[in-house]
C-alpha cells in the first residue's frame, strides 16, 4: 500500500501541470484567434508542451512508486 502523503503530492503535482496545460492551450487559442499575436500563441503552445510532458512524467513516476510499494 503506497504512503498516503506520497500519493497526495503526486496528485497535487499532476493537478498543477494539468492546469499549466489548460492555461497554455487557452493562451494559444486567444493569441491565435482573438488577438492575432504569434508570440502569444507560440508561448501558449510551449507552456502546454511543458505541461503535458511533466504530466506524463509524473504519472509514470506515480505508477512506478505504486508498483514498488
Amino acid at each position: 500500500m503506497p504512503e498516503p502523503r506520497r500519493e497526495q503530492i503526486y496528485r497535487l503535482i499532476r493537478w498543477v501541470f494539468g492546469a499549466d496545460l489548460v492555461i497554455g492551450l487557452g493562451l494559444a487559442a486567444l493569441g491565435y484567434w482573438v488577438w492575432h499575436r504569434p508570440e502569444l500563441w507560440i508561448f501558449g503552445l510551449d507552456l502546454a508542451a511543458v505541461g503535458i510532458s511533466m504530466l506524463l512524467l509524473f504519472g509514470f513516476l506515480m505508477r512506478r512508486a505504486e508498483m514498488r510499494d
